[in-house]
C-alpha cells in the first residue's frame, strides 16, 4: 500500500512539474508576474508561481457535485484547487467510477474564469429549484473569484446557460489524463 501511495505521489508530482513550466510560460511578458485567476497579482508575487503544492493548504477554485435522480444520471464529484490539482470521485453512471486526481493547466482553469463572466455566474441565483417536482438530478456548482465564492444549486428552471459552466467539468472527463486512486462501491 505504501508503494502505491508512493506511485501516486510521484506521479501527481511529475504533472504539477509539468503544469508548473506552463504556467512559467504564460507569465504576463509586459512585467513578468504570473498570470493569476483574474485577479491582480499580490505585491512582491513576481516569482511565485500560481500552481503551488497542494500540501501548502491550497484553497478550493471550483466545484460541481452531480446527484442522483430516479434514472441513470452521471452521480460525481470533482473539485478543482487553485493549484490545479483536481480530485474526482464518480459514483453512478459515470465511465470513471472511483477515485482519480489530475492537473490542470492554466489555460484550462482560465475558462472557468472565462465561462462565468461570460454567463454572469455571480448574478445568477443560489438556488433554482421546486420541491414540488420529482425525478430530477441535482447539480450544485461552485467558483471562487476575485476573493468571492458564488455556489449554485439547480433542479429546475434555471438559466440554460448555467449548462455552459457545467460543461466545463464534464468536458475534463475526457480531455484529462485521470489518475487512478481508489474504488469506491457504488451507492
Amino acid at each position: 500500500m505504501k508503494y502505491f501511495l508512493a506511485i501516486v505521489s510521484l506521479s501527481i508530482l511529475l504533472v504539477a512539474c509539468n503544469n508548473t513550466k506552463e504556467v512559467a510560460e504564460n507569465m504576463s511578458s509586459e512585467n513578468g508576474t504570473p498570470a493569476t485567476h483574474g485577479q491582480p497579482p499580490k505585491p512582491g508575487a513576481e516569482h511565485q508561481i500560481l500552481f503551488e503544492d497542494i500540501a501548502k493548504g491550497d484553497s478550493l477554485f471550483a466545484s460541481i457535485k452531480r446527484g442522483y435522480c430516479f434514472g441513470t444520471c452521471p452521480v460525481y464529484e470533482m473539485k478543482i484547487y487553485n493549484s490545479g490539482h483536481v480530485e474526482y470521485t464518480g459514483t453512478h453512471s459515470v465511465d470513471l467510477k472511483g477515485e482519480y486526481v489530475t492537473m490542470l493547466s492554466y489555460e484550462k482553469m482560465k475558462a472557468f474564469i472565462d465561462v462565468a463572466t461570460d454567463i454572469s455566474y455571480f448574478e445568477m441565483q443560489d438556488e433554482y429549484d421546486n420541491e414540488h417536482v420529482t425525478d430530477l438530478p441535482e447539480t450544485t456548482t461552485s467558483l471562487v473569484m476575485g476573493g468571492k465564492r458564488k455556489s449554485v444549486r439547480k433542479r429546475y428552471k434555471y438559466p440554460s446557460s448555467l449548462k455552459a459552466f457545467e460543461g466545463l467539468f464534464d468536458g475534463l472527463l475526457k480531455s484529462e489524463k485521470w489518475i487512478f486512486v481508489k474504488n469506491n462501491k457504488d451507492k
